[in-house]
This record gives C-alpha cells, sequence and structure tokens, in this order.
C-alpha cells in the first residue's frame, strides 16, 4: 500500500517536473517583426563616402576619354595620376593591375599621365600607352604592365634614342598590336600636344602633388596601394550600396519581451534586449537581425579582457547601415561581464555596430593598477584611489556607448571570442504569455 502510494506521488512530480521543463521550453518563442503603425525611428541618413566636390570639379570625372579597365558601375573607383618613369609609380601600378584583376566585378581601375618634367623618359612611355590603347583599351594596360614591369631595364638608357629603340623592339611584341598602325599613332603631334595640355590642367589645380597620386572614389587617398588596406575600403564601397536610405519603422512592443539568440562560431550567447531602457537601440538592433543584417559579421576587433566587437558587415569598423540614430538616457552602467553596447561615431552617431564585454571592472583594476606599479612611490594611488579611477573609466565608457542587452546565456564565450570567429545568425525571440 504504501508502495503504490510512493509510486503514485513520485509519478505526479515527475509530471509535474515534465510539465514546468516543458513550460521553461516554450516560454520564448519567434518573434514576428513587422512594422507597427507609420511611425519610424528619428536620425540622419549617412551617404557614406561620396564624391568630393572640389575634386571632381578640378579633375573632371572619369569619363569614356580616360584609360579605364572594369565595369562603370564599380563599388570602387581606384584613379592614378602616374609617370612610367617613377619607381613608385611601378610598384603602385603593377599592385592596381593586379587588384583589379581579382575584383573585375568591383573595381574600376582608371590611369592618367602626369609626366614629370625631369623624367625625359616619361613622355615617350605615354606616348607609346595611349597609341596602343588607341587600337584597343586592354593594349594600353598592357603596355602599362610592360613597361612597369621591365621599368629597371629600360630606365638605364642614358639617351632617349636608346630607349626609344629598346620601346620599339617590345612593342612588336605586344599581342594583338598593329605595329604599323602604332608607329603611326605614336608619332601623331596632337595626342602628344595632349598630354603636354592636361599636365598642365592637372598640375594647375593644385590636387596633384607628386607620382603617384591616388584616388579613391573622386576622394584624396592616403593610404597605400596593398591589397589589405584596398580591401577595407572595397569593403566598405560594396556595403555602401546596400545602405538603407531611410530610417528603419518602428518595429518592437513596448509591452513585450524581447531577446536575441545569437549563433557564433564559438557557440550560442543568448542576451535580453532591454527594449525598457534602451528602445531606440533594441528598436535598430531587432529590425536589422530580422532584415538578417548580422549574418556572416565578424568579430572585427577584440580587445582581451575588454570587448569584442562586431556588427558590420564589411568586417573593418568602417561600416554602419546607411543611417544613425540617438543615444537612449537610462541608468545602466558598465563593469560586469556580458553587457551589450553599441560602438558609434560619437555622440547620437549610433548605426549597427555593438560589442560584449567581459568584466571591465576587472580589466580597467588591472589595468590602472599595473600602471600603479610602475609610478614613482611619491606618485602611487591607494587603493581606493584606484578604485576611483577604475569607475572614473567605466562612467566615461557607459556615457559614449549605449547599453541596451545583457547576456543570459553563453557568458563564458566572450572571453574565448578572437577575430578568427564570427556571427552565424541572429534569432529575435519574445517571451510567452
Amino acid at each position: 500500500m504504501n508502495k503504490i502510494r510512493y509510486s503514485f506521488i513520485m509519478g505526479l512530480i515527475l509530471t509535474a517536473l515534465i510539465v514546468v521543463s516543458g513550460a521553461a521550453a516554450e516560454s520564448w518563442s519567434a518573434a514576428e517583426i513587422a512594422p507597427i503603425g507609420s511611425e519610424r525611428m528619428e536620425g540622419t541618413i549617412s551617404k557614406g563616402i561620396q564624391p568630393d566636390p572640389s575634386i571632381v570639379d578640378g579633375l573632371g570625372d572619369i569619363t569614356e576619354e580616360d584609360w579605364t579597365i572594369g565595369p562603370e558601375d564599380a563599388a570602387m573607383k581606384i584613379l592614378m595620376y602616374s609617370d612610367f618613369e617613377c619607381p613608385y609609380c611601378s610598384l603602385a601600378g603593377l599592385a592596381l593591375l593586379e587588384y583589379q584583376a581579382k575584383h573585375p566585378d568591383d573595381v574600376l581601375y582608371v590611369y592618367r599621365h602626369f609626366p614629370l618634367p625631369y623624367h625625359t623618359k616619361a613622355p615617350m612611355s605615354a606616348w607609346a600607352a595611349n597609341a596602343a590603347g588607341k587600337q584597343d583599351e586592354k593594349l594600353f594596360f598592357a603596355v602599362e604592365h610592360l613597361l612597369y614591369a621591365a621599368q629597371s631595364d629600360w630606365s638605364r638608357f642614358e639617351t632617349l634614342n636608346e630607349y626609344e629603340s629598346w620601346l620599339k623592339d617590345q612593342m612588336a611584341k605586344v599581342e594583338g598590336l598593329d605595329l604599323a598602325q602604332w608607329e603611326k599613332d605614336y608619332a601623331d603631334e596632337t595626342m602628344r600636344t595632349k598630354l603636354s595640355v592636361d599636365f598642365d590642367k592637372a598640375s594647375a589645380t593644385g590636387l596633384i602633388a607628386g607620382t603617384p597620386t591616388i584616388f579613391l572614389n573622386m576622394n584624396s587617398f592616403r593610404g597605400g596601394w596593398e591589397a589589405e588596406t584596398l580591401d577595407n575600403y572595397l569593403a566598405y564601397f560594396k556595403l555602401q550600396k546596400d545602405f538603407y536610405r531611410e530610417l528603419p519603422p518602428i518595429v518592437i512592443d513596448g509591452d513585450q519581451d524581447y531577446r536575441a539568440v545569437v549563433e557564433t562560431t564559438r557557440g550560442t550567447i543568448v542576451f535580453d534586449l532591454l527594449e525598457k531602457e534602451s528602445p531606440l537601440a533594441v528598436n535598430s538592433f531587432v529590425f536589422l537581425a530580422n532584415e538578417g543584417w548580422y549574418d556572416g559579421n565578424p568579430f572585427y576587433r577584440v580587445k582581451e579582457g575588454f570587448i569584442a566587437e562586431t556588427g558590420d558587415p564589411a568586417g573593418n569598423g568602417m561600416g554602419n547601415p546607411g543611417y544613425l540614430f540617438a543615444n537612449d538616457v537610462n541608468d545602466l552602467s558598465y563593469g560586469e561581464a556580458g553587457l551589450v553596447g553599441l560602438v558609434n561615431g560619437g555622440k547620437d552617431k549610433n548605426g549597427s555596430k555593438f560589442f560584449f564585454t567581459n568584466d571591465l571592472n576587472a580589466f580597467y583594476k588591472e589595468t590602472i593598477s599595473a600602471l600603479n606599479d610602475q609610478a614613482k612611490e611619491e606618485n602611487k594611488l591607494s587603493d581606493a584611489e584606484i578604485e576611483a579611477e577604475v569607475q572614473k573609466e567605466i562612467a566615461k565608457l557607459t556615457e559614449s556607448y549605449p547599453i541596451f542587452g545583457k547576456v543570459v546565456e553563453g557568458v563564458e564565450l566572450i572571453p574565448a571570442l578572437t577575430t578568427e570567429d564570427a556571427i552565424l545568425s541572429v534569432r529575435i525571440e519574445v517571451k510567452s504569455e
């Protein structure tokens, strides 16, 4: 009798546990994200990097008269003013030709002559390339490659006659070139005069200080021609084509409780979205997540013990969704591990980038203490002063980068994230009634 009663009671307990566990597992469900009414977020539209009017006015836009290779509607347009006798131009020219060949659908490479007066072989080189290009634009770039690749050979010639003789021998080897027609065009005085006139015009603008001078999408570019540098800009310019042209609609219901389930290459991180405290940030995040904006985003910046940053499809921190919105005002503060904050370009310039925090109290205390250990004895801080400095740093971070989430599952994964990791997908869930 007691055994039967005991079994019955245990059965009830197990049933209750199953029901409770099932209820807990089913307490969150996929959120249906859709505009609520016609209202949209307030903010500004970002046009990204547009052509600099002063450069376009001074140098003229890219036209069919330019020597170009690549599609007219390419995401990135690389314009180079160059001199065939300039050693750095040879490095840049060969690198840019190679880069365009690796990105044939996304990069337009434009070559404009700027033969410096003290490079006596530069004009002759330009005539040779132009004469080849007159037959077929591809032949211009074939000659560019030839001249730059062999620059160390022909630059040693002491006279122009020696160089011209070598040049004509080389032209005879260019595949697809009609040599007789080339010789005729090479000797065309009109073409030679135009080269001189174009140089004077470009020089008068003050925009070309030397060679090579490179412009990206008709903006001054002070960086190098290394592929890694160009890759960052190309990723941004490609993303810029996908910018949103208006602010997001309101898609969150203030009476609902939302969370984000972030699948990463390191595992699953779930964070509670603080829609009450940070409605602007949460609305934007939910909108973008539902659009698939975050899928595939790398953790492009990871600082050990501090933060792991992501949210930019360009993968380098340059990107944004095409709109910027204001900071939320609340009493949230950094310190503990697992808080989720927005990366921005300044106050009220929030976009899509965000970060997960490690234990910032510990990070700042360790950092400040290490510096304190190196200080002279009379300048050392007390424990209380160190703690005060920690709180100052946390306060500055809190003021600058709005908090909009708190990790509830997977916080232990944050210290393990590296720049080799990425977001696979983001799912927005809502708490069931």
